[in-house]
């Protein structure tokens, strides 16, 4: 079983933080204000941050730097139109990547087999059926990354809680909601409500250095216990 599964029976909410750089310093804040997992990405630009990643090629030793100091679990948001190779997610595997983390309309089929922890995305033209044949082909957890681009870092309204409350309330496995909306502290006992089992804390809501990591890490999870 994946670290991350493992953790998310402990934990009663669970914040993993989306690195907006493969950057070992942010690695090591990260873990050091308390978050319980970090994702790393390949393959991409990132829309929150708008970061580019590299292939895992390019990537790769940077990646293993943050491994080897990493203080919980390692999980990756392998690409989007290009993904790694089957053999570069087994190698990423045998590194020590946990589990990956990439929508399920750029989610080759041979990832359902990979010996990892699977976070599929959800994206914002989710239906409840599509949803749950997600988890009977073998999802592990979902990430409800069902804000449509334009709105990213907008206010979290009530039609947002709606919508984690329907996926929470279709699946049996842990949903987790990315801070695509400009999501506060205070508002976690509102997500929580919700019946989501924690966050993907990005850029929008923690900033993307060491310093800010360090400030804003701790307010979430002492508003989330």
């Amino acid at each position: 079983m994946s670290r991350i599964k493992q953790l998310l029976d402990k934990k009663k909410f669970l914040v993993v933080v989306s690195l907006p750089k493969n950057d070992p310093a942010l690695a090591r804040a990260a873990f050091d204000a308390g978050a319980h997992a970090v994702k790393v990405h390949t393959n991409v630009t990132h829309k929150a941050s708008g970061t580019f990643f590299g292939s895992w090629k390019e990537e790769r030793a940077v990646i293993s730097r943050i491994i080897k100091n990493a203080k919980g679990p390692v999980g990756i948001m392998p690409g989007s139109a290009i993904v790694p190779s089957l053999d570069e997610m087994k190698e990423a595997s045998d590194l020590g990547i946990d589990f990956l983390d990439i929508y399920d309309f750029d989610m080759p089929a041979w990832m359902l087999k990979l010996n990892m922890g699977k976070m599929v995305a959800a994206g914002h033209e989710f239906t409840i059926k599509r949803v749950q044949a997600l988890e009977k082909l073998g999802m592990d957890f979902l990430e409800a990354s069902v804000v449509p681009s334009e709105l990213y870092r907008t206010t979290l309204k009530v039609k947002d809680l709606e919508n984690y409350s329907l996926l929470a309330s279709a699946v049996k496995k842990p949903v987790l909601v990315p801070t695509q909306k400009k999501i506060e502290p205070s508002e976690i006992t509102l997500l929580k409500k919700t019946g989501v089992k924690g966050l993907v804390l990005g850029t929008i809501a923690i900033g993307a250095t060491p310093e800010s990591f360090a400030e804003r890490i701790p307010l979430f999870l002492d508003a989330a216990k």
